[in-house]
């Protein structure tokens, strides 16, 4: 079972305005969550001489795209895709034998949480001149990551407001204002791996995603 790992960054930021009564404090924490989910995006595509030509193999390669996701029981869901795209274009633009050609495109994402899945759906696309798509690892749990970064990084402004006014010998009386955002990082390997996987790859070792949340907070003191 997969735990909330928590990974903590702090970056401050801090100014107090003697004329207004405020201390402004900007706070960074970062919590690492376990990436349990692929993001697999498709680019469906084909090329031909004519319209229709393109059309047709483009709808021949979508027809195979259909029967994988039907075959590997992917929910609807977890399909994202966009209208089919067509275009006219030029082969060997700098030549002078160019020849005007027409492109396909369409864009396909799936949310997996098999990874294995993942693997045998590459195999099947590139059997069937697919050539290109891309996975990025994202997790389940990301939300609940940005709730935990958040408190972490109330508690740290809050920590370090209340430190300057006891050392600035003033009272934090409240809060005039709150900002806040929150970051997703690229995936960072854990040093765990995985018992249930046993194949050679490099999906054995399980992965993280790092969120993170920034916080701007003016506080409001009295002498």
């Amino acid at each position: 079972m997969r735990t909330l790992t928590l990974f903590i960054s702090l970056f401050l930021i801090t100014t107090i305005a003697q004329a207004q009564n405020e201390i402004s404090i900007n706070a960074t924490a970062q919590v690492a969550v376990p990436a349990d989910e692929i993001a697999f995006q498709i680019n469906l595509n084909a090329e031909a001489e004519t319209s229709q030509e393109a059309y047709d193999l483009h709808k021949k390669r979508e027809k195979v795209l259909v029967e994988l996701l039907k075959e590997h029981d992917i929910k609807e869901e977890n399909i994202d895709f966009e209208p089919i795209s067509i275009n006219k274009s030029y082969s060997d633009q700098y030549s002078r034998d160019q020849k005007e050609v027409i492109q396909t495109s369409q864009m396909v994402v799936l949310t997996l949480s098999d990874f294995d899945i993942y693997e045998q759906i590459q195999i099947t696309l590139i059997s069937n001149d697919f050539d290109e798509f891309s996975g990025n690892f994202m997790s389940s749990e990301s939300e609940k990551g940005e709730e935990e970064a958040l408190k972490k990084a109330l508690n740290m402004a809050r920590d370090k407001a209340e430190l300057i006014a006891q050392e600035s010998g003033v009272t934090i009386t409240g809060i005039k204002n709150i900002n806040y955002s929150y970051h997703h990082r690229p995936p960072q390997p854990m040093m765990e791996m995985s018992a249930r996987k046993s194949s050679d790859s490099l999906l054995e070792f399980d992965q993280s995603v790092s969120v993170s949340a920034n916080v701007s907070v003016v506080y409001t003191f009295e002498q």
